[in-house]
């Protein structure tokens, strides 16, 4: 019986942990969730509201620091974050016991060299919807909907950025301080996001550009460990 007890806690021992990033996109002061009406009223228009229909981004390269150096880095490099998916956007990382680390900090967007090399299997398919093939590349982060103020048809908004290469590279480094939890929250302030751009007058984003690359310094800006005003 001894014998058994102390293999039990041995292999419990050495079992990783579960670290769960759980990313929280704001709009309209309210988390957004998956398979929700995630519409948002703004200057009181409640009626006509802005919706956020499709929110995807790829993050690579996760890594856990502790006073400015790397602790620890999941094996898996790219991973795919979705609204609509049935883990919506809490991302499970296998890490070790007892870890200690004051940052987290990841890639937004999928690495130059991946991207160069064509398409890939998994978080990386192209049937994820997150791949131009006419460009032969990664759309990094998807943004769509819907707002009463955009003068297009069916007042729709689309923001693809994307794109590997200079002078328009859209990857941004991302570093967050954080505390150790089973859970590290982490906020994306769509509200800046939506004051920032002004949909009136820019409404679409489909190809890596001088619009697209701005864009791409905006959003790695949005990411926060503390839920933040808009």
């Amino acid at each position: 019986m001894l014998r058994i007890l102390f293999a039990l806690l041995f292999f419990t021992s050495v079992l990783p942990a579960q670290t769960a990033l759980s990313f929280r996109p704001i709009l309209d002061g309210r988390v957004l969730r998956s398979g929700a009406d995630n519409a948002a009223g703004h200057d009181g228009a409640v009626a006509g509201a802005r919706r956020v229909e499709v929110l995807r981004w790829y993050l690579s390269d996760i890594r856990f620091l502790q006073d400015g150096t790397t602790v620890f880095t999941p094996a898996k490099r790219h991973h795919l974050l979705d609204l609509e998916a049935p883990a919506g956007l809490n991302l499970q990382l296998a890490t070790p016991p007892g870890l200690n680390y004051d940052e987290v900090s990841f890639t937004l967007g999928v690495d130059s060299l991946t991207a160069a090399s064509g398409a890939f299997g998994g978080d990386l398919d192209p049937t994820r919807g997150m791949y131009w093939t006419w460009r032969s590349g990664y759309i990094n982060f998807k943004l769509e909907g819907t707002d009463p103020e955009c003068p297009v048809r069916q007042n729709r908004f689309q923001f693809h950025v994307g794109g590997f290469q200079g002078p328009f590279a859209s990857q941004r480094e991302v570093t967050l301080k954080v505390s150790p939890a089973a859970i590290v929250p982490v906020y994306l302030n769509l509200d800046r996001f939506f004051k920032t751009v002004n949909v009136k007058k820019q409404y679409q984003v489909m190809s890596p550009n001088e619009a697209s690359a701005k864009m791409a310094d905006l959003l790695a800006e949005l990411f926060s460990a503390e839920r933040q005003s808009s």
